[in-house]
C-alpha cells in the first residue's frame, strides 16, 4: 500500500474510532527524545455572550483554540489531543506533524478557509458505516511548517475552527 494511502487510512480510522466513542485517550505515546516535551495548558475563559469555553494551548504545535467546557480532554502526546463531548459521538481530534496526507475527496467536498493570513482546506467526508459527516481542517503553520489537523463535526467544529490561532 502506498505510504500516503496508509497515512490517510490511519487518520480516518482514528476519526472513526473517536466518533463511535472509543476512548483513545487512554493510549500513551512514549517520547522519542530523552527530554520531556512542553506540556499543553488548559485555562478556563468564561464569556457572558456565548457558552463557556476552555482554551487549549499547544506549545509544540504552536496553536491555540477554544472548546466547550462540556468537553473532556483525553490524555495526549505533546503533538496531539482528543476531546470527548457530553453526547455520544461528539468529539474533536487535533494533531500536528509534517506532511499530513490530504483526503481524496471531490472539489464540492472541499471548503477553503483562511486563518490569519494562511490558507487551508476543510475536507467533508462521510463515514461508510452510517453516513456521518466528518469535517477535517488541514492547514500549514506559517512558522513551524508543520501541518495542523483538526477533525470533528457540526457547529462545534466550526466554532472551534473560528477560534484557532497560531502562536509565536
Amino acid at each position: 500500500m502506498h505510504r500516503n494511502t496508509y497515512l490517510l487510512v490511519s487518520f480516518l480510522a482514528v476519526i472513526a474510532a473517536l466518533i463511535v466513542g472509543v476512548n483513545i485517550g487512554r493510549m500513551t505515546i512514549p517520547s522519542l527524545t530523552p527530554q520531556a516535551p512542553p506540556q499543553a495548558t488548559v485555562t478556563s475563559t468564561p464569556t457572558p455572550s456565548r457558552p463557556q469555553v476552555k482554551t487549549y494551548n499547544n506549545p509544540y504545535c504552536r496553536v491555540r483554540f477554544e472548546y466547550p467546557v462540556t468537553f473532556t480532554q483525553l490524555e495526549s502526546a505533546s503533538q496531539a489531543a482528543a476531546f470527548r463531548g457530553p453526547e455520544d459521538g461528539d468529539g474533536i481530534l487535533f494533531t500536528c506533524q509534517k506532511d499530513i496526507p490530504r483526503p481524496s475527496v471531490t472539489e464540492e467536498n472541499m471548503e477553503d478557509v483562511r486563518i490569519s493570513s494562511v490558507s487551508g482546506k476543510i475536507y467533508h467526508t462521510k463515514s461508510t458505516k452510517d453516513e456521518t459527516v466528518v469535517d477535517s481542517l488541514i492547514i500549514r503553520h506559517p512558522t513551524t511548517k508543520l501541518d495542523i489537523f483538526l477533525a470533528g463535526r457540526g457547529k462545534i467544529f466550526k466554532d472551534i475552527v473560528s477560534t484557532l490561532t497560531f502562536t509565536p
